[in-house]
């Protein structure tokens, strides 16, 4: 039977790496991964481009930006078009701030909890009907939100949110059988870490038991191993390399 992913925020890092983990583990011709993206074209037309041409065939774009709550019911009105039935949904759009804490305003605050732990929440609640019996959840947490990191206590405490969540709704789809879990990445290899500085990177490792950054394809590893176990459900899988054992 054919099966339909939806993954948000999927052109690039983690997102874009279990868009294409799904693609590459997909064997029926009429399978569906959604890709949504917030605001880069150019990414999106590059990550069509990298695919083969029955990944392609495979692959729905859907342009939306999804740290903007009044996007919401669109989204799920193009999504409902687009599909009967929602599989695997991976629910990744984040953002972050990284003042410190006495220069936050309330719009930055407001505008990390909103994008990373509000709006994952509702997507769930309004995209329930679509889902299919015994689909899955995984929400795209932080292991920030278990360890504070400095000068991340907005994305901190909206990733606490997240990761308390996905437990706390299970109860809340238990009636079709939908699991829900969420990972919690360490430091990983994505757009957000291009601008940090060799020494940051050198102080970071230095507490990392395997002393290097994580691959995006290995938490899409973990990622899909969530979505595909039927008995994993209300766990949080941490994947850091062995942080702060140093």
């Amino acid at each position: 039977m054919s099966q339909t992913s939806l993954v948000t925020g999927g052109t690039s890092g983690i997102g874009w790496a279990v868009a294409r983990k799904l693609l590459a583990v997909s064997t029926d011709p009429s399978d569906r991964v959604i890709i949504n993206y917030g605001h880069d074209d150019d990414a999106a037309q590059s990550c069509i481009a990298a695919l083969s041409e029955d990944q392609q065939a495979k692959m729905v774009m859907v342009k939306a930006d999804l740290s903007q709550r009044d996007a919401l019911s669109g989204f799920v009105a193009r999504i409902s078009d687009i599909t009967s039935h929602v599989d695997h949904l991976v629910l990744n759009t984040g953002v972050g701030t990284y003042k410190p804490f006495f220069d936050y305003s309330f719009e930055d605050w407001n505008q990390v909890i909103e994008t990373n732990l509000t709006i994952p929440v509702f997507l769930a609640q309004q995209l329930r009907p679509l889902l299919a019996e015994n689909a899955a959840i995984v929400f795209t947490g932080s292991y920030a939100g278990i360890v504070p990191y400095s000068t991340s206590l907005a994305y901190g405490v909206s990733k606490a949110g997240l990761l308390f969540a996905a437990k706390a709704l299970v109860k809340e789809f238990e009636d079709k059988s939908v699991r829900v879990n969420a990972v919690a990445p360490g430091f990983v290899e994505t757009p957000w870490q291009e601008g940090r500085s060799q020494e940051s990177r050198d102080r970071i490792n230095a507490k990392i038991a395997l002393h290097r950054f994580g691959a995006p394809e290995e938490v899409a590893e973990a990622v899909y191993a969530l979505l595909t176990n039927t008995y994993i459900n209300g766990s949080v899988l941490e994947i850091h390399g062995g942080y702060g054992y140093f």
